[in-house]
């Protein structure tokens, strides 16, 4: 049977400029009972568009479950007939995969075994799975939609929850939630590093414009530089690269403002590019600030279209996006055409990876000034943006300390012979 419905999230725009995600069907209908439950539970408590999104995404893993196996939540919640054991632990493991577009003679749905056992050895040899992590969260989001629809289905019917039903609808929850996998702890040792040096040369030789080895267009290669320029010398994140306006640079003084601007009405995309935290006014070397007046003089000035609006990086492709804010969608199109082109070198290239690239150059150039762990980690604060004291800037220190403290250990071993005594 195919699916009824093939939910998507769908970011929509507020004339206030609020941005809003709504999980829709393939009419481009809201899905009403998620809608009601992320707008009452979720965005009235104050929680980010983001996070809105994460709880949909969840929700919409739940409902390609329910579509796969007939089941109607709806009507059964109202007959007070819950999810049993079985249809859990195969929700459970339906969590697991990384595809959620789901129909029953797929090979890759889980069929509803009592063995559980049996369900679970057959999605490690069919599937791809996701991260312990991003199941514990599906999970979570999940538990809470499914607690919260079947008391609403109910209060609506009988205006009354008895608390035999009550209990059983508790049970049918605290039963799923006990199903999550343990949380992951990040480790040190496989914790995300930057680029290596030579990573670092070759990708700013691939980005100048007229090298041999750039795989844009001309007409691209400036944009594209400077893109790479700034992330890889300020360590900024992508939204707030893609929320640079040109009035938030300093030409007189060479800085420039990351700025805070959620619900920008004034900004054209759905889903809008935001600063995550702390504003703060960044410094900019001579070069790197004179390539943003270039490129505002130059290159983008040529797109007729990009004059309604002053936000620095733009689209030059042609067609209904010409000279709108370049989406986030281009941007990390900019850093696939780098991938493919340097496969070997630069395939796990991401604009976040230069965002620990300089965190990385950051901790060198603070040990070779000889400042303080406190000074480095208040310093490291305000140029990336975090709280001071939320502890972030301080994983990047405690790896660099970690780092040097390898290095040390190796010197130790070249100044003393490994095996001692004689080899009779």
């Amino acid at each position: 049977m195919n699916n009824k419905n093939e939910y998507k999230v769908k970011f929509v725009k507020f004339s206030d400029g609020e941005r809003y995600p709504l999980l829709i069907n393939s009419s481009g209908i809201p899905h009403w009972y998620v809608t009601l439950f992320t707008t009452t539970q979720i965005r009235n408590a104050s929680k980010a568009p983001n996070t809105i999104a994460a709880v949909l995404s969840a929700i919409k893993v739940l409902l390609d479950w329910t579509e796969s196996f007939n089941i109607d939540l709806e009507l059964r919640f109202a007959q007070r007939n819950f999810l049993t054991e079985q249809e859990l632990e195969s929700l459970r493991n339906h969590t697991q995969t990384k595809s959620t577009k789901r129909n029953i003679t797929s090979p890759k749905v889980i069929p509803l075994f009592k063995n559980s056992e049996k369900s679970r050895s057959i999605i490690q040899k069919n599937m791809d799975k996701v991260t312990s992590s991003t199941q514990y969260i599906r999970m979570s989001y999940q538990c809470e939609y499914l607690e919260w629809l079947a008391m609403r289905i109910i209060e609506q019917e009988a205006k009354f929850i008895d608390n035999p039903t009550l209990e059983r609808i508790k049970f049918m929850s605290k039963s799923y939630s006990a199903r999550r996998p343990q949380k992951s702890i990040a480790s040190r040792e496989t914790a995300r590093k930057g680029l290596t040096e030579n990573q670092q040369f070759l990708l700013l030789e691939i980005v100048k414009p007229g090298a041999s080895i750039n795989p844009f267009s001309s007409t691209l290669q400036i944009r594209n530089q400077l893109i790479v320029l700034l992330l890889y010398h300020l360590g900024i994140r992508t939204g707030e690269l893609l929320a640079l306006r040109i009035s938030d640079f300093d030409f007189q003084q060479n800085t420039v403002v990351i700025a805070r601007r959620h619900d920008n009405p004034h900004d054209p995309r759905s889903y809008q590019p935001v600063v995550k935290t702390a504003d703060r006014r960044i410094p900019l070397a001579t070069q790197l600030i004179k390539l943003v007046s270039d490129y505002i003089l130059g290159t983008r000035r040529k797109i007729l279209k990009s004059k309604s609006h002053d936000f620095l990086l733009i689209t030059h492709q042609a067609g209904p996006f010409e000279g709108q804010p370049l989406s986030i969608k281009g941007l990390n199109k900019v850093f696939l055409e780098i991938q493919k082109a340097q496969l070997k070198e630069l395939s796990s290239l991401t604009p976040h990876l230069l965002r620990h690239t300089a965190n990385d150059r950051f901790s060198q150039l603070m040990d070779q000034r000889g400042a303080t762990s406190a000074e480095e980690e208040k310093m490291r604060s305000y140029l990336m943006g975090w709280k001071e004291g939320s502890g972030t800037a301080s994983t990047y220190t405690r790896r660099h300390v970690e780092k040097k403290a390898r290095e040390a250990a190796l010197k130790l071993q070249e100044h003393k012979q490994i095996i001692g005594g004689s080899n009779d």
